[in-house]
């Protein structure tokens, strides 16, 4: 066995969630390992949407501006849009901006995700997993480890030693690390060595986006012999032999397919061609590049996000259907909320209460988003469809007539919910300082701004920047009327508690206060317009001491 080595965090599992948690951590000059039992980033698209939260989390840590780049060209439609088939008629469509129409949207305020310097982007996992890698590499802090395993761990006084195994050799070595992170997805060895089960709805079936599902990531020379229905990101097909959804992986050849595989047909015995030529209702020459199985109709939780050195963040805490785009999304916020805490405690300023306080703050808003997403499952899942919608007949062109407005109806709220992804909330936190206000309704369709304690920073515009990109590393201390808020500051200095002063008169209004304190991942401790009447206790709480 080789020798040990020691580290602050153990990340086991190098999806988008590990890599973030790696970057917060080597922003801060903690140092790390990331563990990944697949040879490089992922070759398999998988998450195609990335939320406006997300964009704001990746914008902060230097990445967005990559991002922004993969994917779809900059004038390629955004529409989702439902047919019979994708030679069929069409049922419904959603129109969305494209990227240039969308960034143009947000910098002037307007539209649903004028509330955001981050609309929406559409790209796939592949293009995110690049560019969060190149970004990790650029920290001599953080180590990845791609082609190694995690197996075990044991805990011990001082911390957690991990075993790990290179895939391709078999070698083990053991990591000793002040924390392990479990980022390892639904089958979790972290999750089930800790003994923690999923609660909440699984094995759910449904015609879509329930039960047994194939996913096929094509190439396919763009052509109206198989693609004759107008240009959009999202092709969802229902007829009553098969349902599917064909998304633009980019804006020429690369596609990925989502087909719902009828009961009991065996997924090893899928044909994928056959499949997508079905989906068409025409042969047509394509390149399958790859294809997984998977099971859609879950909405579950774990309960419990881990405890004292292990913890658990992403798909191991909680198992989504995509529909809504939430499960990655939502495993990025778990990943900014764990590592600034983390990272405050190893540098010692962050108080036993800080980590705990993770679970309390994350574990609802993942019961939150899995309750929206299963019961967008569920409104896409059960459309009824008879042979009849492709016929070209009195009986086809009622159905369709019918069946047109629900998904019309159901596409807007799926799709556009900036309340979801910008209206988080951590109400009932320990280390948040309430101020007796009633924040907004908790709506996923609108979205209002607000700076009550516990909710997301609202946005606005300082000239070129966004206040975001003015925050501090770690707290900021906003001062927007005529309090200076010295004796936070100087509870702040005493306590060791890393502070950036930002002066912004000009959100005085949109914060309803003369002072905020953001913490680390932009959500709001605190406002008033006189620092608390004893300053040290308050920043005792916020840093969870």
């Amino acid at each position: 066995m080789a020798d040990a080595r020691k580290t602050s965090v153990l990340i086991a599992g190098g999806g988008p969630v590990g890599l973030v948690i790696a970057i917060e951590l080597g922003r801060r000059g903690i140092d790390c390992v990331l563990v990944n039992d697949m040879p490089g980033t992922a070759t398999h698209p998988k998450a195609n949407a990335i939320g406006a939260r997300s964009m704001e989390h990746f914008r902060r840590i230097g990445v967005a501006a990559p991002i922004r780049a993969a994917g779809l060209d900059d004038g390629h439609p955004t529409d989702v849009a439902y047919f019979t088939s994708l030679t069929g008629y069409e049922l419904a469509r959603l129109h969305l901006p494209n990227r240039k129409e969308a960034l143009a949207a947000s910098r002037s305020g307007q539209g649903p995700w004028g509330a955001s310097p981050e609309p929406p982007h559409r790209c796939s996992q592949i293009f995110l997993e690049r560019a969060l890698h190149a970004r990790s590499v650029e920290f001599p802090t953080v180590t990845l480890r791609f082609g190694w395993r995690h197996l075990s761990f044991r805990e011990e006084k001082d911390g957690v030693v991990g075993t790990v195994e290179d895939v391709a050799t078999g070698q083990r070595e053991d990591i000793h690390a002040r924390f392990l992170i479990g980022c390892d997805g639904g089958a979790s060895v972290v999750r089930r060595q800790l003994g923690i089960h999923y609660e909440g709805e699984h094995g759910i079936s449904r015609p879509m986006m329930g039960g047994s599902m194939h996913s096929a990531y094509f190439r396919a020379r763009l052509d109206p012999s198989w693609l004759s229905v107008g240009r959009s990101w999202q092709y969802w097909c229902f007829n009553a032999d098969v349902r599917a959804l064909i998304v633009h992986v980019d804006s020429h050849e690369h596609f990925l397919a989502q087909i719902r595989v009828p009961d009991g047909i065996d997924h090893r015995s899928v044909d994928s061609r056959a499949l997508l030529h079905f989906a068409a209702r025409k042969d047509f020459p394509l390149e399958i590049l790859s294809t997984q199985p998977w099971l859609a109709g879950h909405a579950l939780v774990a309960q419990s996000y881990g405890g004292g050195r292990v913890w658990l963040a992403g798909d191991s805490a909680h198992l989504f259907t995509p529909t809504g785009g939430l499960g990655m999304n939502t495993g990025v916020d778990d990943a900014v909320n764990l590592a600034w805490k983390l990272a405050a405690v190893i540098r010692g300023w962050g108080g036993p209460r800080l980590v705990p306080s993770y679970e309390a703050e994350r574990r609802p808003m993942g019961a939150r988003n899995i309750a929206f997403a299963r019961d967008y499952a569920i409104s896409i899942g059960d459309v009824p469809i008879t042979p009849e919608i492709e016929k070209d007949t009195a009986a086809g062109r009622a159905e369709r007539a019918a069946v047109g407005p629900r998904l019309a109806e159901h596409a807007f709220r799926e799709f556009v919910i900036p309340g979801v992804q910008l209206g988080l909330r951590y109400l009932d936190s320990p280390i948040i300082a309430p101020d007796g206000t009633t924040p907004p309704a908790d709506t996923p369709n609108i979205y209002t701004p607000s700076a009550a304690p516990g909710l997301r920073a609202p946005h606005l515009w300082l000239g070129e920047a966004a206040l975001y990109d003015r925050l501090g590393l770690d707290f900021t201390l906003l001062r927007m009327g005529g309090a200076d808020g010295a004796a936070i500051v100087a509870a702040a200095e005493l306590r060791g508690m890393p502070l950036k002063i930002l002066d912004v008169p000009g959100a005085r209004a949109l914060y309803e206060a003369d002072l905020a304190l953001i913490r680390p991942d932009q959500h709001v401790a605190w406002r008033g317009n006189a620092p608390p009447s004893d300053a040290v206790a308050f920043i005792d709480r916020v840093r969870g001491a």
